[in-house]
């Protein structure tokens, strides 16, 4: 590989949080690239956004899309490509790609997370047949078809609407006893009439040919139309819509302190236990994930990457 550049901030991840970060390092005029596989993160793969202050409602594709935009209009280049290590050098921050290699003086770490799996049998054999976990990237294969939805969080009743738009019909599969989230959003999935809600019961096997026809529960349960109690339901298709899991493999090699979920430690301004490594985002330890949230710690990371090189007279 050729020598690499040498940056003030690698900003790794290119969603909220990172294209924030990449925004505001680029505005205190900082030499900043970011660096991630995906322009505008998974904010994205959501069909409707409603609770960015102060727009009102937007699809996640747009909102992406902004950030992306108002980072570029710093000059800050954003690079598509995955980060594969980064290493710890006496002045900064060596971080690799397969064909690239870039030197920060900082870094700030901001990947988000990646969909939890269920771990069913049969999931890894129909995934994307008709097993999926990105209702917007994959929902519009099933205009017309009943469909599943494993999960009662928020994301789950969110993307609950958009595929009842799309399908004839929804079950939404809770383990527990009802579903969860933001009160609006409950409200408009238990008044939905195409959304039907199937409480203390989870998916055991997913069951198909070439491609998934129906799930095996783990009690027999009687959904609406049906003429009697069956342990099997047959859909088109399965979202597992369960969580996420923090991308954060990278940075905890690097010595970066993890809590117990895997989620890089950081304080109000995005500072962590290795100096000059920032984090920000969901894959840090905030509790509260929101797109508001990822920025703002986006914009304090890059506050304190511009402090930690001003004391150092960088």
């Amino acid at each position: 590989m050729q020598e690499p550049n040498v940056y003030d901030v690698i900003v790794v991840g290119a969603g909220c949080a990172g294209l924030s970060a990449g925004m505001y390092a680029g505005r205190f005029g900082l030499k900043t690239i970011v660096v991630g596989e995906m322009p505008g993160g998974t904010i994205t793969t959501t069909h409707i956004v409603e609770n960015y202050p102060p727009i009102k409602s937007i699809t996640g594709l747009e909102l992406g899309n902004m950030f992306l935009e108002h980072a570029k209009a710093y000059d800050v280049p954003v690079e598509m490509d995955i980060v594969t290590g980064i290493e710890k050098k006496e002045n900064g921050f060596l971080v690799k790609t397969d064909y690239k290699e870039f030197f920060g003086k900082t870094v700030i770490y901001a990947t988000g997370t990646e969909w939890k799996k269920h771990g069913g049998a049969g999931e890894k054999e129909f995934a994307n047949k008709g097993v999926h976990y990105c209702a917007l990237c994959d929902g519009a294969f099933y205009k017309g078809k009943k469909i599943a939805i494993i999960g009662s969080g928020d994301s789950a009743v969110k993307e609950s609407a958009l595929l009842a738009e799309l399908g004839s019909h929804v079950y939404m599969i809770v383990r527990g006893d009802g579903i969860k989230g933001e009160r609006i959003n409950r409200e408009n999935a238990l008044s939905n009439p195409k959304i039907e809600i199937l409480t203390n019961v989870e998916v055991k096997e997913f069951l198909g040919n070439s491609k998934l026809e129906r799930v095996r529960l783990s009690r027999a349960i009687k959904v609406k139309g049906a003429q009697e109690e069956s342990d099997e339901l047959e859909v088109s298709a399965v979202f597992v819509l369960i969580g996420h899991i923090p991308r954060t493999q990278i940075a905890g090699k690097l010595g970066v302190e993890l809590d117990k979920r895997g989620e890089i430690v950081i304080d109000r301004v995005g500072r962590t236990n290795v100096a000059g490594f920032f984090g920000a985002g969901d894959c840090c330890d905030t509790e509260f994930k929101q797109a508001i949230i990822s920025a703002s710690e986006g914009v304090s990371a890059a506050y304190s990457a511009d402090q930690y090189l001003k004391k150092r007279g960088k």
